[in-house]
């Protein structure tokens, strides 16, 4: 009954939508994200610091095909002021993202001259004007597309052991046209120990996990999709793929990518120097293992919109509104992207978390940037400066140095964070500001400090290195997670609630990590870290076969 009145009610809308879709849909675009992990996004990074590109591009990713072919195209145009070094890596990944070389007809794996170019290309040295190869390929005037597949094979240290783990990936991703794009992802990981052990591995994300002991295997499965549509009113996507806000690639208090994928649709739009996106999805209310085993467990939203102006080509601030609310079906009110979420939660009853941010990057000078956040889920302007319990909010501060003259393209990045007790955390656990048990926001979550230092840099365009140390301030008890309640919080505290709560726990984790591309199909990488007090080594070694 309620999902016929529902379908009832937005049957126009949608009949509107796609009329204005097919309409707009006249002409190249691929709006596939690329992984956070490749390394372009440090190349890109780095040009966004030296002022080669625009700071806009460095507060929504992940970064898309599309984009970092237009980055590219536009640092081509300014080579000149690139170091010898930038201008390899330039023409590395020109290459890499490069279709120019796919053949008007299907390039199949089977094919005789095909499997002699693979096998020149995997015993081969890294060939820096060289294709990048693919499973399968195809292009034409207006269509193109390809398939990959990725196998990776590592040595994990998880409890001081050495066990071994397996990748296998398959994606298929092109466009149908210049404005219509597509993605999809498979992953499956296989584990060789024991279950329990999982969630000690750093890109785990509370997936279901079975364990099937006649072979002694763990698995657990990670998608990914998208559909993209690009018009002159602006870019419309159903997607599943990672949302990072912010200017930290790897700990913003706004969306830092820490949970796992989750559906949502996008809108997205950009004229000159104001840009805007809206983000409505559908969260996990549990991690995926507790919900294998209910019948029922309640629906939970995100709603978010970001609006950005570069008041200059140095300066760029953004404003950020955010609202988790579960429960009950979709609010039609939060389907609408320009709306203002304040208003709009206080009018419904208060019922839902709405949080907000303002973060901005300048530019000091070419190879200089500032960047900060200050978030916050609850504030009374009276109470702004005291230690009200409800002064919930996240302060962030970082830089980012790089070095044009270094021969090595060496970068600096320092980065702290403070984070006040129950930041993100509701009366009501399904509006929690997380996701599948994972924070959706800052890593370390709330009743929480710390300070990351971040040395990166290139010993040669095929091999990249960085070495960082992360301190850590930890309060303890309740107030520390994003999925704790706040009605169980101590209101004898509630107007002297401290920055850091309970027992305070100083920790310090020191990591290398390296990766090395052989060649266009094999690629190795490893990480060794070492976390304090507990005086624990751990990491990982890799290889990767990417075809």
């Amino acid at each position: 009954m309620v999902m016929n009145l529902v379908y009832k009610n937005l049957k126009p809308i949608f009949i509107c939508f796609n009329i204005l879709l097919m309409a707009t849909m006249t002409l190249y675009a691929q709006e596939v994200p690329i992984p956070q992990k490749h390394l372009v996004n440090q190349f890109i990074e780095r040009q966004i610091t030296l002022g080669n590109l625009s700071q806009a591009d460095a507060g929504v990713r992940p970064l898309t095909y599309s984009k970092v072919r237009n980055m590219l195209k536009h640092l081509a145009i300014v080579t000149d002021d690139l170091s010898i070094k930038d201008q390899q890596l330039l023409k590395r990944f020109e290459s890499e993202f490069s279709i120019q070389k796919f053949d008007s007809r299907p390039n199949f794996p089977l094919q005789k001259s095909f499997l002699q170019s693979i096998g020149n290309t995997a015993f081969g040295k890294y060939q820096l004007h060289g294709s990048e190869p693919h499973f399968l390929s195809y292009r034409d005037s207006a269509v193109y597309a390809w398939a990959d597949i990725r196998e990776t094979m590592r040595l994990e240290t998880v409890d001081e052991s050495i066990y071994r783990r397996f990748t296998d990936q398959v994606s298929v991703l092109g466009s149908l046209s210049d404005k219509l794009s597509f993605y999809v992802n498979f992953t499956m990981n296989r584990f060789v120990g024991d279950s329990s052990l999982v969630y000690e591995i750093e890109d785990f994300k509370n997936e279901d996990h079975p364990y099937f002991d006649f072979v002694n295997w763990t698995l657990w499965y990670q998608s990914e999709a998208a559909f993209h549509v690009s018009t002159k009113y602006g870019d419309f996507q159903l997607s599943k793929t990672p949302v990072i806000w912010g200017f930290s690639p790897e700990h913003s208090p706004i969306l830092s990518g820490s949970t796992q994928t989750f559906p949502y649709i996008n809108y997205s739009f950009r004229y000159k120097n104001m840009g805007f996106h809206f983000i409505h999805g559908s969260l996990l209310p549990f991690e995926s293992g507790l919900i294998h085993k209910m019948e029922n467990y309640p629906q939970k939203y995100l709603a978010v919109h970001r609006i950005e102006l570069d008041i200059n080509k140095d300066l760029t601030i953004s404003f950020n509104e955010m609202v988790i609310y579960g429960n009950r079906p979709f609010e039609i009110e939060y389907l609408i992207p320009v709306n203002f979420y304040w208003p709009t939660e206080h009018n419904q009853g208060d019922r839902d978390n709405l949080l907000m941010a303002l973060d901005c990057s300048w530019r000091i000078k070419p190879g200089l940037r500032l960047y900060n956040t200050i978030f916050w889920d609850e504030l009374a302007w009276e109470k702004v400066l005291t230690k009200w319990w409800a002064n919930k909010f996240v302060f962030q501060t970082g830089f980012h140095w790089v070095s044009k003259t270094s021969p090595y393209l060496t970068d600096l990045r320092v980065e702290a964070t403070v984070s006040r007790p129950w930041t993100y955390t509701h009366d009501e656990v399904v509006n929690s500001y997380a996701s599948a048990g994972i924070g959706l926001g800052l890593p370390q979550g709330p009743n929480s400090q710390s300070v990351l230092i971040k040395v990166g840099f290139w010993p040669s365009y095929h091999w990249y290195f960085n070495i960082s140390s992360m301190f850590v301030r930890q309060g303890s008890g309740l107030g520390s997670s994003p999925l704790d309640n706040y009605n169980l919080r101590d209101r004898e505290l509630d107007d002297n609630t401290p920055f850091l709560l309970g027992d305070v726990q100083n920790s310090s984790e020191f990591r290398i990590e390296t990766n090395y591309t052989i060649n266009r199909i094999f690629n190795l990488f490893g990480l060794v870290s070492y976390k304090y007090p507990n005086s624990e080594f751990g990491g990982h070694l890799g290889m990767t076969f990417d075809w």
